[in-house]
């Protein structure tokens, strides 16, 4: 235990000491602030990971599409999720959620059944959140492209009833047709040293 405080003690006096002559301390602070930044992103995606298997246990084994956007302007990104699999999907596609930071956890504010990709950020927004666009066949719906509204609490439930989206809908394609997939897997807690 000595030992551990005193190698701490002698990075904490190493990194409060001056850097290089002549260099400039802003691009010490920057390089201090860049790591937390990729250790965030880490964090977050092993988060969506706990949230699903907590969420769907019985589902098994989830593999899922994921995409970040910021979607009610806060300034935060909330994480559309797209997961397959027997447990998820049915001949009309998948389900689509929509997942926001609520503190430390995860809240759904969508979880769109038959949905499929790509899915796109719109440039429309309702009740402060951008719509987004997915295509629809399969499972008795026409096919063609609707958009997905949040109507205050939550996105469209069924996509197979949402409305057409203009041809002309303008935005972002953030969940290709064929996206990079992930496996949601059990996070080992670090426990006591």
């Amino acid at each position: 235990m000595t030992k551990l405080a005193a190698i701490a003690c002698c990075l904490l006096v190493a990194g409060c000491s001056p850097g290089e002559e002549g260099e400039p301390m802003a691009s010490a602070s920057a390089t201090t602030t860049a790591a937390p930044t990729a250790v965030a992103v880490s964090t977050r995606e092993e988060d969506i990971d706990r949230f699903l298997l907590h969420e769907y246990p019985e589902a098994g084994t989830i593999s899922y599409a994921l995409a970040w956007n910021d979607l009610n302007g806060d300034g935060a990104q909330e994480a559309i999720v797209y997961p397959v699999g027997p447990y998820f999907c049915g001949t009309g596609g998948c389900n689509l959620l929509v997942l926001t930071q609520a503190g430390p956890m995860w809240s759904k504010v969508g979880d769109t059944s038959v949905a499929r990709t790509p899915v796109t950020v719109l440039e429309s927004a309702s009740h402060g959140w951008k719509d987004l666009a997915v295509p629809v066949s399969g499972g008795g719906a026409p096919t063609g492209r609707v958009v997905l509204s949040f109507d205050g609490k939550s996105y469209t439930e069924n996509a197979s009833m949402a409305p057409a989206a203009p041809a002309d809908a303008a935005g972002t394609e953030v969940l290709l047709e064929e996206s990079t997939m992930r496996e949601a897997v059990a996070v080992q807690e670090a426990g006591p040293g």
